[in-house]
């Protein structure tokens, strides 16, 4: 299975328009282009699958089994996140059913529901090629004009011509410049969305704005949408498993699950308690995986921060590879279990509750009277679990710093979620206990990865093996602890100030206090 970055503009033309002669440019010969090259033209005939209800299309995804040039095959384009998309391909095969390992990756954002096919499009294109001086294809540049045809329920033909500018080997600078010359030309901006959603006369859907005098309900169905649009979003990139995947995968729960439980009062329980239970679930699976990614990374920076002399023994392999095997066993249960009926279930939920949030008659309040209270109600649960932690004999301050950590970041969660009705205030608390949570889960890995050293060095002790790089570096691991405290004292000293939390209390006339409106 191949893939690649594909990052290309879309252009329309107005009728009778010519390429214009860009080898010529100087702007593009000092760019490195010294040719351009008319390739012969093609007729590209491509079958789009989706769900019945355009579940992947809405997402930005389209996949596609199409025939008429020199790659043929199945094409799964997902979004990149940085205006480009990425391209996986799959051989042809027979038939027109698609490679189960592309069907796996979009099976979360299909939601398990069949792919079935939604439209052809059939391309006559002339592509001109901007070639450097060893004749190597920088930027590619097609005319395509298109036919269209509806399948299914969304039959009908439509037509269009269109202008693809490409980056083959060149840099985005380049097909920058190469598309301001077109537009300079006569050439306009078109939409970046996929051909299928002008096919199918898809339009663009707009997310549903927070009102002006927001309710309660409002500002929280907000933040669930958000949360869960993102966990959607990052399903494919776990089953990839792309660089912090799963990390932005297992965030996106803990956000979930937290905004269930501090606004508990504002959604009906009997929704939103079984789905607490998923994502807590869910958040475990991820967990695994994570914590096993923290700990290599941890370890590999460790170790290269020691002197040559310091590392006696095979520890790198040990730790590092210890840590990146159980990552890789962690990361493929959880992929098993994303093609499980257990999760699917739990993604048909979290969609469902964004589409109808089960708002109670509490949640048409306004949102100003209301939130407050509940971030306040947070706040006031990470301040008890700090005093008792603090009180604490020594042998048990670890666990309860551990209990006011999580407390800590459900209420900077808390605090996120009020941002469009409290601005700054919410921003700034939220702020203040990312930096109590940060410090606190430093101390808390250091703490666990001490101890893992101090295992591995008896291990090794017993085996005959050098131990004195695991005592090195488990020494390492209580010094950062320490700092860790240190960091933490000084970050909740910053966060329990009056003024940080004391908007989310009222007066008797009902006024908040510690500063107005952000």
């Amino acid at each position: 299975m191949s893939e690649h970055r594909e990052l290309e503009v879309t252009l329309e033309a107005p009728p009778g328009w010519d390429l214009p002669d860009l080898a010529g440019r100087d702007d593009l010969r000092e760019a490195g282009v010294a040719a351009a090259a008319d390739l012969r033209a093609v007729e590209l005939d491509a079958l789009y699958l989706d769900t019945v209800d355009l579940r992947l299309l809405r997402r930005g995804v389209t996949l596609r089994r199409r025939t008429g040039d020199d790659e043929p095959g199945w094409h799964l384009k997902l979004p990149a996140g940085d205006g480009s998309r990425t391209e996986i391909q799959r051989p042809l095969g027979s038939g027109e059913e698609p490679p189960p390992a592309l069907t796996a990756l979009v099976a979360g954002l299909a939601l398990g529901e069949p792919l079935v096919p939604v439209a052809r499009l059939v391309t006559r294109r002339r592509v001109t090629e901007l070639r450097d001086r060893a004749g190597a294809p920088l930027v590619a540049i097609a005319r395509d004009e298109v036919a269209a045809t509806g399948l299914g329920d969304r039959e009908g033909d439509r037509g269009w011509a269109e202008i693809e500018a490409e980056a083959v080997e060149g840099d985005d600078a380049l097909l920058g410049r190469a598309v301001e010359a077109l537009v300079e030309a006569g050439a306009t901006a078109a939409s970046s969305r996929p051909k299928l959603a002008r096919a199918l006369a898809l339009e663009e859907e707009a997310e549903p704005a927070i009102p002006d005098r927001p309710t309660a309900g409002d500002v929280v169905a907000a933040y669930l949408r958000a949360q869960v649009d993102e966990l959607v979003r990052r399903d494919p990139d776990v089953r990839r498993d792309l660089p912090d995947s799963v990390h932005r995968a297992r965030v996106a729960t803990r956000r979930l699950r937290a905004a269930l439980a501090s606004f508990g009062p504002l959604l009906d329980p009997d929704v939103t308690e079984p789905l607490r239970y998923e994502l807590r679930w869910w958040g475990r699976v991820l967990g695994v995986a994570r914590d096993a990614e923290v700990r290599r990374d941890r370890l590999a920076a460790a170790i290269d921060a020691l002197p040559g002399a310091l590392v006696v023994g095979p520890v790198r392999e040990e730790l590092v590879g210890g840590a990146t095997t159980e990552y890789r066993e962690a990361w493929r249960i959880a992929a098993e279990k994303m093609a499980g009926p257990r999760y699917l279930a739990l993604l048909r939920g979290l969609e469902a509750l964004a589409a109808d949030p089960p708002l109670t008659p509490r949640a048409r309040r306004r949102a100003d009277r209301e939130l407050r209270r509940h971030v306040r109600r947070a706040w006031r649960r990470v301040d008890r679990r700090h005093a008792a932690a603090a009180a604490a004999p020594a042998a048990h301050r670890d666990e309860l710093l551990h209990e006011a950590r999580k407390a800590a970041k459900r209420a900077r969660y808390a605090a996120e979620a009020v941002e469009p009705v409290f601005g700054h205030r919410a921003r700034r608390l939220a702020s203040r206990l990312d930096g109590v949570q940060e410090a606190l889960g430093t101390q808390h890995d250091a703490i666990a990865l001490a101890e893992l050293l101090r295992s591995q060095a008896r291990h090794a002790h017993e085996a005959g093996e050098p131990s004195f790089t695991y005592g090195v570096l488990a020494a390492g691991e209580h010094a950062r602890a320490r700092h860790a405290l240190d960091a933490q004292r000084d970050a909740w000293e910053r966060a329990s100030r009056p003024r940080v939390a004391g908007w989310t209390r009222r007066d008797r006339d009902g006024k908040g206090r510690g500063g107005g409106k952000g």
